[in-house]
């Protein structure tokens, strides 16, 4: 490998500073073209190119700034797919593909891998609801599981990992073995074991008291729901096995009889995980899955070639084949000479394999990263191969460069970082040496408050995130208190812009958002069901009311929300009376004007449709109505850009754009609402989401959250030692399905699963990583960090920073005390017991800056006018020429594909040719265009015929077949195609071929209907020639006549 140097970068120590500096440095010594520099977002990718002009732009570099901009800076995708544009007639391929937006993957591949889903639907419907899939979920216990995301995600695993369709099997058949290795022996015969829970079922059944106590109320329903199922004859899925095994009793209430019974319902479930049908079940689970996968992997890919399209994996995959090839490479090579790779610890295995074929061709390599960041092992990246990779490719970690002081916060807060995580990472293999902070170019000097805040929440979970609103509200009132840096290096006071929440899920996020909200402060968080806020229903209503006139439910919704009163039914009464049309579109004050859009509606995308409803000065009004106009209004932008991008997506991929379409895509994008566009509002987010940012004070909250291993969802995985050099090999996909629903806890399956090698590395990851999380997520802070655990239960969290059989590393301060333990040391935090009033606060009408007028609504023509929908004048036919009979037509159906055949046919013949080879070449157009019935030699009958006219009737003179023309004709281009164009000299002629065969006296009024088509044609002619087009001819081949047009001239 050429010389490839690798630069740790601990949170907010400069690393883009140094990026920046090194790509300064480089254009010295190459020309910017040959710098190739990767990020992980759009944006970090935009901040990198301008913040290196500005630098080369300082030293006097503006020759060099502006060749810059031709360099390839931008994320993985963006990069690999301008490598696989450049060499795309290489590939067999076209250089202008269109790539599949990120937000449109979901649902374009669901439509493409449709039939291989359905196809595999009734086996994996019937498994997944014996594996209780289908069983009833309380509220918040997150998504059920779904069959067919795990199709999904193995489909991407796959894809990321360079594992081919047909290589699926071999992973189908590992997941078996290791799966099937956690389970105990099997029973000899099934039947015995479901005869016995049958026989145990009824017992329990038949013995149960009158009365129920309390305890065993829930299990009593629990039997009895089971017994009917088996007297149905029906089978009992896994998950209810698993909760028979935790039936219990008040044995001096219920009596001991019933508890005997239930201690022999228990043993007899308790053999559920021996049962030979489970095994099979899951055997059968599992192949099934990835036979889906595969199939829907190869239909995906299939549907994408037939289009033309590709997706980001593609690009990537693409610009690896590209580097594996050696002549393309060796081009590649002089064209790039120095690669910089950002975000390195976040690289799937097929990202690094890229780097590292890229590391092989250029000059140099720089990879930039934290180890103790790479927090994305759920998307794909595979942390243990990236840190390798970084290790095994810098060399001798003290020959690379480290990046360890801190520019972000202040010295107290990176000595607490240092204090909380160096031991843990030290742990994890990251050497002080290289991943501790080093100092701190921030001092605590003009702080009055501690760096650190430890607020206890007190309550239930809703009960928390209100009394964490109001302390904020509280801090915020004490703001003078709590002072803030600015850009100039002095403090301020602080405001909501500078506090954010982290949170562990977005249920989290929406539960503090809306504390937030009610305590009357501003919060900016992106939250689900764009589609499903009643101001977007709103507009969706009229939309569908304007595509479809008898759509009465979109009415009857209109009717609803613009009833004053949202408790009133009068909507519903129009809706059920006699004339519900009428009465309805009395409660509707925007009838008239749907209406009018609606006589325009073939002029409008679906993008422009709700720009138009939206322009609607009564709707937006009575949104505005509503309050919280701010909010609602991001909401209908948001809206708008989905329509945009739907629109976007439908050419990209060949598709038509319709109301429909977008309709159905935003159900299925499920799109999210924007955050607040004030810039002085609260952020509530994910950790993960925060990644990259910074606030002045960040507030940690999920403080309980317990790791969790991922064994029962699709995980990569690799055969042997890993080798970062061929990130690609001995990969497979481990697919192990959890078949108890939300029971089986505790069982044989779940401690073995748990205890075995698999089972125990894949905790040990889960806790690495959400050892890193809780780094990043504690590194955003500038001048605050607040830790806001619940103030009873266990600090799970925090506990993973602790050793191994040792005490607690994080002490929790003490109620009168306001000293925070980390290991050996002491740090001086601002302590607090929160706890909710329970009133909301009452927040001031925001202001409204936006008032509609009634506009005359404007109807614009499309930008391209089609000649044959041309319009206008008076013609009649001033010449008839016959040029022979009627041509016979035998039986034909598709005139329409006859006329094209002939078209080609006359235009394409030259009558001074061989008469044999034209006659094989109109038989093979007309054999292209299906046409069966009408002979070749017929339609070289057309040709002659027509040939022979014009020669008598222009001796000396030039004509041009399909002449393609384009030419402004008002605010609009006319573009089209001239069948022959006819060089008379001075001036020109027009002849159009119409294949019309029907009756004589239909011909000259069809004749006559085409007169605007041509005089649109001579029209353009003249503009483009500047000469006149003195005739316009209508050759009709099939019955053998011409007609010559003119306008009718009135008298003065």
């Amino acid at each position: 490998m050429s010389r490839l140097t690798t630069i740790t970068a601990a949170a907010g120590a400069g690393k883009t500073t140094r990026i920046v500096n090194d790509i300064a440095d480089e254009v010295l010594v190459r020309t910017p073209e040959q710098i190739l520099a990767t990020t992980f977002t759009i944006k970090a990718a935009d901040e990198l190119v301008e913040r290196a002009r500005a630098k080369l732009f300082e030293q006097d570099k503006a020759d060099a700034a502006a060749q810059l901009l031709g360099a390839r800076f931008g994320t993985v995708n963006a990069v690999c797919s301008q490598i696989v544009s450049e060499f795309a007639i290489d590939l067999g391929r076209s250089p202008s593909t269109n790539v599949i937006g990120e937000s449109n993957m979901s649902l374009l591949f669901s439509v493409a891998a449709d039939g291989a889903i359905a196809a595999r639907a009734e086996v994996l419907n019937e498994l997944a609801d014996h594996f209780g899939y289908n069983d009833p979920r309380a509220p918040g216990t997150g998504e059920p599981p779904d069959w067919r995301r795990s199709v999904r995600s193995i489909v991407t695993l796959a894809r990321a990992n360079g594992i081919e369709a047909d290589q699926l099997t071999s992973s189908a058949q590992r997941s078996i073995e290791t799966f099937l290795a956690c389970f105990p022996p099997p029973a000899a015969d099934a039947a015995d074991l479901d005869a016995a829970l049958a026989n145990a079922l009824k017992d329990a059944f038949e013995m149960r008291p009158a009365i129920v106590s309390s305890t065993g109320a829930d299990s009593v329903e629990t039997i009895r729901a089971a017994h009917e199922r088996i007297l149905r004859g029906e089978t009992l899925s896994w998950s209810t096995w698993a909760r028979l095994t935790k039936v219990k009793c008040a044995p001096t209430k219920d009596g001991q009889p019933y508890n005997q019974a239930l201690t022999r319902l228990i043993a007899a479930a308790g053999r559920h995980s021996e049962h030979p049908r489970l095994r099979f079940e899951c055997e059968q689970f599992i192949t099934e899955t990835f036979d889906c996968a595969a199939e829907a992997l190869t239909a995906y890919q299939d549907w994408k070639a037939e289009r033309g399209l590709l997706d980001f994996t593609d690009q990537e995959a693409l610009a690896l084949d590209i580097l594996k090839t050696p002549h393309l490479a060796a081009r590649l090579k002089e064209r790039v000479s120095r690669v910089f790779v950002d975000e390195f610890q976040d690289s799937s295995p097929l990202q690094l394999a890229v780097f590292t074929l890229l590391g092989e061709l250029v000059d140099e390599s720089t990879w930039v990263g934290d180890p103790k960041q790479a927090i994305y092992g759920f998307r794909g990246a595979d942390t243990e191969l990236t840190q390798a990779a970084f290790l095994g490719a810098g060399g001798k970690p003290e020959d690379n460069p480290v990046l360890s002081k801190s520019w972000r916060s202040r010295k107290s807060l990176v000595d607490l970082f240092n204090a909380m995580f160096t031991p843990v990472f030290e742990r994890m293999g990251l050497p002080a040496a290289q991943h501790a902070f080093s100092g701190a170019a921030r001092s605590d000097a003009g702080f009055d408050m501690p760096s650190v805040g430890w607020w206890w929440l007190i309550g239930k979970v809703d009960e928390q995130a209100q009394a964490l609103a109001e302390g904020i509200r509280q801090c915020l009132a004490e703001a003078d208190e709590w002072l803030v840096g600015d850009d100039k290096r002095d403090h301020r006071p602080i405001t909501p812009g500078d506090i954010a929440i982290l949170c562990r899920s977005n249920t989290d996020v929406g539960r503090f958002a809306l504390a937030l909200s009610r305590a009357g402060l501003p919060v900016a968080v992106e939250r689900s069901g764009l589609a499903r806020t009643p101001h977007v229903e709103f507009v969706l209503a009229a939309c569908r009311r304007v595509a479809d006139a008898t759509d009465r439910l979109a009415l009857a919704e209109l009717a609803r929300f613009f009833a004053n009163d949202s408790g009133s039914d009068a909507w519903l009464q129009a809706a059920t009376s006699d004339d519900a049309d009428a009465a309805l579109r009395a409660a509707v004050p925007i009838s008239d004007a749907l209406d009018r859009l609606a006589a325009q509606l073939l002029n409008f995308t679906p993008a422009e449709l709700v720009d138009a409803v939206l322009a609607l000065p009564a709707l937006l009004s009575h949104i505005e109505s509503w309050g919280d106009t701010a909010m609602r209004f991001d909401d209908l932008e948001a809206l708008r850009g989905f329509s945009r991008a739907y629109e976007e997506e439908c050419a990209a991929s060949g598709s038509p754009a319709t109301l429909q379409g977008l309709l159905l895509a935003l159900d299925g994008a499920e799109p999210k609402r924007p955050p607040s566009l004030a810039s002085d509002a609260i952020q509530v987010m994910t950790y993960h989401g925060s990644k990259g940012l910074e606030w002045p004070m960040t507030i940690l909250t999920g403080l309980s959250w317990e790791s969790k291993a991922r064994l029962f969802e699709p995980v990569a995985e690799t055969t042997g030692d890993l080798d970062w050099r061929n990130p690609l090999a001995e990969r497979w996909i481990r697919f192990w399905p959890w078949p108890y629903g939300q029971s089986g806890k505790g069982s044989t399956i779940d401690v073995e699963v748990a205890n075995s090698e698999t089972g125990r590395r894949a905790l040990q990851r889960a806790v690495e990583e959400d050892t890193r999380l809780l780094y990043v997520g504690a590194t955003r802070a500038r001048d605050y960090l607040i830790f806001a655990p619940p103030a009873k239960g266990p600090l799970n969290w925090l506990s993973l920073l602790n050793a191994p059989e040792a005490a607690a590393h994080v002490v929790p301060p003490q109620s009168d005390d306001n000293q925070i333990g980390i290991g050996n040391r002491n740090f001086t935090i601002d302590v607090r017991a929160l706890a909710t009033s329970g009133v909301a606060a009452e927040r001031d009408a925001p202001p409204t800056f936006v008032r509609t007028r009634t506009l005359e609504l404007q109807v614009r023509p499309p930008l391209f006018l089609k000649p044959s929908e041309a319009e206008g004048g008076s013609w009649k036919i001033v010449e008839r020429v016959d040029l022979g009979g009627r041509l016979p037509i035998d039986g034909i159906a598709d005139i329409a594909a006859l006329g094209e055949a002939l078209h080609s046919i006359i235009g394409y013949d030259d009558p001074d040719r061989d008469r044999g080879q034209r006659l094989a070449d109109a038989s093979s157009i007309l054999t292209r265009w299906n046409v069966i019935g009408f002979k070749a030699d017929d339609a070289l009958i057309a040709s002659d015929r027509l040939a022979t006219w014009r020669r008598g009737r222009w001796p000396v003179t030039r004509s041009i077949a399909e002449v393609p023309v384009t030419s402004p004709a008002a605010d609009q281009l006319l573009k089209g195609r001239i069948d022959m164009l006819v060089e008379t000299g001075i001036d020109f002629a027009i002849i159009d071929h119409k294949s019309f065969p029907g009756r004589f006296e239909l011909w000259e009024e069809r004749a006559v209907g085409h007169a605007p088509q041509l005089a649109a044609y001579a029209g353009a002619v003249e503009s483009i020639t500047g000469r006149h087009c003195s005739e316009l001819w209508i050759h009709m081949p099939v019955v053998g006549t011409m007609f010559r047009l003119a306008p009718v001239t009135r008298d003065p």
